[in-house]
């Protein structure tokens, strides 16, 4: 029988020794080793978080000191403390940090009350905030008693019984730039205007991973939590003390856990840097991603600036890439991008019950009171007294090339009295209805990233229970009155214009009293027939049967006529082949966004019992909620825009002066995260104020994403004037869009864009309406 082999070391042998040495130890000596260990490991833990925390904020800027507050006189008064601009900025949304949490929002009394990861100072100190580029006032409003950042407010939480952080839009659609001026330094704001923060950089040492790191050191640190919780819970401490511990962590857990800032998952690999996000591309990842399903998320690699928003209510597409129609449609899909709660699946997966689907936290009565709001915001006017005095005379040789070569993009072109009609019939009056072209990518030449992703990238619904006939129910009704709108106000344009020019209009104007104005009552259904009658008379009275090559803005009515031909002489069946061609599993990020916002309007009108009237109303004039996908970018209306440095779309142009430049010559780097403003050129100061004062953002224009090409005013005469001669044949390259300017005309127009106004201007006893009466 064969010995068993021992499992002890041979004696005397190396191995031998230590095994008595190991089984030798003591309880004891155990103990006093895992001691030590225990030790080690902490101080290695704090040095790993000290060198996390401290390390990289070296790159976030000082501190910058102001010396004096200007608020210019934009329609709400020229106070910090104005009602309206409180309102705008401390109206809470329903939305919540992190995005979409459910059971563990940050509460607004943690919020104000945590500390710096490695000292007592209070998180939102705003000397700190500002160092993030948030916009702080001087003084506590009403509104906003603990001084916290434009923009960041509370709304209560009645599953909670606690108040919640809740992000307005008015953080990052409020501007500041910086006036040197006699050695005093002077903070204009802009409201409306592009913020420069970084709020969605998750780079160690920005506001995300700080604030985090705050609330992780709160939690580890008995001594730090002790005086957190006696702050949070009030004269009832220590009770809840040991609650509080728990729901902070569970905080944390939710921000360490959401999916679209992992990482591990790299969606973002285009560094956004201050003043920008890719706004499109976040919303969608945090409805369709974090909201639904993990396989949507999609990498966002096109950052835009935030955009201005004065006089957005009069566009008729109201989103930066000409992707949405109604005012409230774009600000729900704001709210859920900035955090509000939607629930679409539960704990398991599965789709919640069809008649709860689609409730949100986003509220929509608060949102019509901001929208409503900013009607009345104007565009900034150039303050002489802290920025210089106009050179008239070179301002009015602006105006003369602005109006050659700027206008016939820029505008604004305001409809005629039939497309108000049929496109926002609660508007005042045609002039507040500006046409917005969408200018295609290849056109304008600029950097395609968003543009061409808003339309490939594609996003799976199914798992919330979405079916195509549910979309139907939803989306027909918009479909169907839009084309009813277009053909009862067309129709009337044209009978009217032929009986002015007197021509017969006898076949046309029996068809006006067996088609009533489709706003008449909440129900649109035009008789299939009805709009075949009006294609053929239309056509029997020989309107264009040719389409018109002329931009958009340009269209005049005969070029209308054609246009509209072909939708209304195939009627609801065109409308039925394009509510077939939707699929629930691969919905661009226009439809998915669209659809979800019809759904979550449908749902809030049910259960509130809300008219079709008002409806209308809240909706935005009676605008419809039509999506539109075009790879491009609108060219909107410019007055004010020297207050909305850097520029393009994906603000990769330090200046006004260099949007004039040939592409080539323009900054292929430049420094961002300074607001001191540059009146002559008119931009923000685009290097670092000195030796070791670089803490910002280098934005490298090379990188797919922040090109800075296209805008170009380079065309030859040879070139010019093919494209004058056939436009068609010979348009100029792409990403040419004038002619070579001489420096003085460059000059010239960046001294005109400080004075420009966009006419026709608001009526001055224009009044938002009030939706709720």
């Amino acid at each position: 029988m064969a010995k068993r082999p021992s499992l002890t070391p041979a004696r005397g042998g190396p191995l031998r020794r230590a095994w008595n040495a190991f089984f030798g130890i003591t309880l004891g000596g155990l103990l006093r080793w895992a001691f030590y260990l225990a030790i080690l490991a902490a101080l290695l833990a704090g040095a790993g978080f000290a060198i996390f925390v401290l390390v990289p904020v070296s790159t976030i800027p000082g501190y910058e000191k102001v010396d004096a507050y200007a608020y210019l006189d934009q329609g709400w008064g020229t106070t910090a403390d104005s009602p309206d601009r409180q309102t705008y900025y401390y109206t809470a949304q329903g939305t919540s940090m992190p995005q979409g949490a459910l059971t563990t929002p940050l509460r607004y009394n943690w919020f104000v009350n945590l500390e710096m990861p490695l000292d007592a100072k209070r998180f939102v100190e705003p000397e700190h905030m500002q160092r993030y580029r948030f916009i702080v006032d001087p003084l506590p409003s009403a509104a906003n008693p603990d001084r916290l950042p434009v923009g960041f407010t509370r709304h209560f939480d009645g599953a909670l019984g606690q108040y919640v952080l809740d992000i307005t839009c008015a953080a990052c659609h409020t501007g500041e730039i910086h006036a040197k001026r006699n050695g005093v330094t002077t903070a204009i704001r802009i409201d409306g205007g592009q913020a420069m923060h970084e709020f969605t950089n998750m780079q160690r040492g920005a506001f995300g991973p700080t604030l985090v790191a705050s609330m992780l050191s709160t939690w580890a640190n008995p001594w730090k939590f002790d005086r957190f919780a006696k702050k949070v819970i009030g004269p009832r401490y220590p009770e809840g003390k040991s609650e509080l511990h728990a729901e902070l962590w569970d905080t944390i857990k939710a921000f360490a856990t959401q999916g679209q800032n992992s990482p591990l998952r790299h969606l973002y690999p285009v560094v956004e840097g201050f003043g920008r996000t890719d706004a499109l591309g976040r919303i969608a990842n945090t409805v369709f991603g974090d909201h639904l399903a993990a396989n949507n998320y999609q990498d966002a690699t096109a950052p835009v600036s935030y955009p201005y928003v004065w006089n957005i209510w009069k566009f008729d597409w109201v989103q930066y890439n000409g992707s949405v129609k109604q005012p409230l449609a774009r600000n729900i899909g704001e709210a859920l991008g900035v955090g509000a709660v939607i629930r679409l699946t539960d704990s398991y997966g599965n789709p919640v019950p069809e008649e709860q689907r689609y409730v949100s936290s986003v509220d929509i009565p608060n949102l019509d009171r901001i929208e409503h709001t900013l009607q009345k915001l104007t565009p900034p006017r150039w303050p002489e007294d802290l920025l210089g005095a106009i050179d008239s005379e070179l301002a009015a040789h602006g105006k003369q090339l602005f109006d050659s070569h700027c206008q016939g993009c820029h505008g604004p072109h305001p409809a005629d009295a039939a497309r108000q009609r049929a496109s926002a019939p609660g508007k005042p009056w045609p002039g507040t209805e500006w046409k917005i072209e969408v200018i295609p990518v290849e056109h304008i030449g600029t950097d395609p990233s968003e543009a061409n992703g808003f339309v490939t990238r594609r996003y799976d619904l199914g798992k919330a229970g979405l079916t195509r006939e549910e979309i139907s129910r939803v989306l027909r009704p918009q479909l169907i009155r839009n084309l009813a709108r277009n053909a009862r106000w067309h129709l009337d344009e044209v009978i009217q214009a032929r009986q002015a020019a007197g021509m017969d209009a006898a076949a046309l104007a029996p068809l006006l009293a067996t088609y009533p104005d489709p706003d008449a009552s909440a129900e649109a259904t035009v008789p299939r027939d009805t709009f075949a009658a009006i294609a053929a008379a239309l056509t029997a009275a020989g309107e264009p049967q040719t389409a018109s090559t002329a931009p958009a803005w340009e269209c005049d009515l005969g070029c209308w006529t054609r246009a509209l031909l072909d939708d209304v002489s195939s009627g609801e069946s065109a409308i039925d082949r394009q509510l077939e061609a939707i699929d629930v599993s691969s919905l661009s990020e226009g439809q998915g966004l669209n659809i979800l916002g019809l759904m979550i309007k449908a749902k809030y009108f049910a259960d509130n019992h809300i008219g079709w009237k008002q409806q209308m109303c809240l909706g935005g004039f009676g605008t419809l909620d039509l999506p539109q996908q075009v790879a491009g970018y609108k060219p909107r209306p410019l007055e004010g825009v020297w207050a909305t440095p850097p520029f393009l779309h994906n603000g990769s142009v330090p200046n006004l002066y260099q949007m004039l430049l040939p592409p080539d010559q323009r900054s292929a780097r430049f420094f961002v995260g300074r607001r001191d403003f540059d009146p002559k050129y008119v931009g923000y100061a685009s290097e670092p104020a000195g030796p070791g004062e670089d803490n910002g953002f280098w934005f490298d224009t090379s990188i797919d994403g922040n090109h800075n090409s296209g805008h170009a005013f380079v065309a030859t005469p040879e070139q010019l004037e093919a494209a004058r001669s056939d436009p068609v044949g010979h348009a100029l390259p792409s990403g040419v869009i004038g002619p070579l300017l001489s420096d003085n005309d460059r000059w010239a127009i960046v001294e005109y864009l400080k004075v420009h106004r966009d006419l026709p201007a608001t009526p001055e006893d224009f009044s938002p309406p009030d939706c709720w009466q």
